[in-house]
């Protein structure tokens, strides 16, 4: 497996602190530079980063890891972690889904905040760990602002949507572990849609391995985003995902019981997505689009 992350630097970062031609302009004075996890330029950089945090400041703003697998490593791999390539606005609760906070963990990892803009005070609500909301009616979505072109999508608040033909896949297939539920058109006077369905998971749940590296971004090593409670162990997932073994069932689809992100306005934290291989192979022979997989590992 070949490992790179990329970044987005301001230009004018990039170019005193970065060696000359590394990365690509990409417009509005931002530049992406794509290295290896393993090579001295990473290393430089969560140096000049750390320098940067130190100052209450950031050397680099969006980051996304890459992770190339080559045949014999996706033939051999044992699970999966699957995601939701699109995602897309707006999100269920705007459109009339409802959501029972009353059990959700009350953590905060800040607390809300009001700053002004053009003369008008904008208040920003805390952001708390929100693990245990129960979703307590249909996911109500608008037809006009769901993907067309891909299989597989999530709202922003990480709610989880599939075509009609993913769910004949898996039917036709035999594929367990995966729930799907109709979608309520909100600007269709709420009728189900005939395009796409909901994508649950239910218990029991997977845990994540301490071998698993969770946190904020690449250079993390703050304790921001991590609910003592066990919840939340970060922010993102930064490596692959490694699970026990003692609590990998047999179903195909399976989810992890700790989650990533937060809640805060509309976000809501998520867990991670795994499928067996032999989920895989169907999406794969079907060319099921907008799923991203990584592999992933049983912990001995």
């Amino acid at each position: 497996m070949q490992e790179l992350v990329e970044l987005r630097v301001r230009e004018e970062k990039a170019e005193e602190h970065l060696p000359a031609g590394l990365g690509v302009d990409i417009g509005y004075g931002v530049r992406k530079v794509t290295i290896p996890t393993d090579g001295d330029i990473f290393r430089k950089i969560n140096q000049i980063d750390r320098a940067f945090r130190a100052e209450a400041k950031y050397f680099f703003s969006g980051w996304q890891y890459h992770r190339k697998y080559n045949r014999r490593e996706l033939e051999n791999a044992e699970l999966f972690q699957v995601w939701a390539k699109r995602a897309f606005e707006p999100a269920g609760e705007e459109c009339g889904t409802e959501y029972d906070d009353s059990s959700a963990c009350k953590h905060v990892f800040s607390p809300s905040s009001e700053f002004m803009v053009s003369g008008h005070r904008i208040q920003s609500p805390a952001v708390t760990c929100g693990v245990g909301a129960r979703q307590i009616t249909p996911l109500f979505l608008n037809s006009r602002t769901i993907p067309r072109k891909v299989d597989f999508a999530r709202t922003i608040a990480n709610e989880l949507i599939v075509s009609a033909r993913t769910v004949s896949v898996f039917q036709e297939n035999g594929l367990t572990g995966a729930c799907f539920d109709p979608v309520r058109l909100a600007n269709k006077g709420g009728r189900a849609s005939e395009d796409h369905q909901q994508l649950t998971v239910a218990a029991p749940f997977v845990e994540a391995d301490p071998r698993t590296r969770f946190g904020e971004d690449p250079f993390d090593e703050g304790a921001y985003g991590r609910c003592p409670f066990g919840h939340i162990p970060g922010l993102n997932v930064l490596s692959e995902l490694t699970v026990t073994r003692a609590s990998v069932t047999a179903a195909d689809v399976m989810a992890t019981k700790q989650m990533v992100g937060s809640r805060g306005g509309l976000i809501r934290p998520r867990p991670l997505l795994l499928m067996s291989p032999r989920a895989w192979r169907a999406i794969q022979a079907a060319k099921l689009k907008g799923f991203g997989f990584e592999v992933a590992y049983i912990a001995p």
